[in-house]
């Protein structure tokens, strides 16, 4: 028969997130994570040895924490990190984002500007942001947690939205040096589609942040 494999908490350096409440009847230990009892089995209850509260690994694993014994060290982690996480990297990623691509739009309008009062144009800072937007358009695999149904790639419109801006100003380009309409018509096409891609990057943005909220706190 397996022994159980039982952690060792001593009360005084319990964290503030986790609560242990030993009563006064020894028969039972009421274990409080955030607010809420931890439900335990009969033969997988907290126990007082020595002064010190033992708790079995099963109960962990109630508490969403994943337990593993492996090369004589007890690994832990608790799952609502991975979803703490999400929130951190997807604020970041969103924040530097939605900045860059702004930086884009604006520059867009103040070139189109130029060209209606045919003066100079100089592309040099717009594609400078195109740069910029494009080595940072999405979250890496490794960095993000699925949730539901959706994973990074679910990110993917933030980076279509920059390739279809890439396009629009090669026709805006394309337009200034040859005076070609056509070249302009393809230009309000794709910026079209761009800000198009960055709606539905928005949307979805919103509701996988709301669904790794969800599971981080439930």
């Amino acid at each position: 028969m397996k022994k159980m494999m039982v952690v060792t908490l001593a009360c005084v350096l319990v964290s503030g997130s986790m609560a242990l409440t030993a009563t006064s009847t020894p028969k039972k230990i009421d274990i409080v994570l955030n607010e809420k009892e931890i439900k335990t089995q009969a033969g997988t209850e907290a126990k007082i040895i020595d002064n010190r509260v033992y708790i079995p690994a099963t109960v962990l694993r109630s508490a969403r924490f994943s337990v593993e014994y492996k090369n004589s060290t007890l690994h832990l982690v608790n799952s609502y990190f991975h979803y703490t996480r999400n929130l951190m990297e997807m604020h970041v990623f969103n924040h530097v984002f939605t900045t860059r691509f702004n930086k884009i739009d604006q520059e867009v309008v103040n070139i189109l500007g130029k060209v209606i009062l045919e003066e100079p144009v100089d592309f040099s800072k717009l594609q400078e942001f195109i740069e910029e937007t494009e080595s940072n358009a999405g979250i890496l695999p490794d960095n993000f947690t699925p949730v539901l149904d959706y994973n990074s790639f679910d990110f993917s419109h933030a980076w279509q939205s920059v390739e279809a801006y890439k396009k629009a100003v090669h026709e805006l380009i394309a337009y200034v040096d040859t005076g070609d309409k056509e070249k302009l018509k393809s230009f309000y096409q794709e910026r079209k589609q761009a800000l198009e891609y960055y709606d539905l990057y928005t949307n979805i943005y919103d509701l996988i942040f709301k669904a790794s909220f969800t599971s981080a706190v439930r």
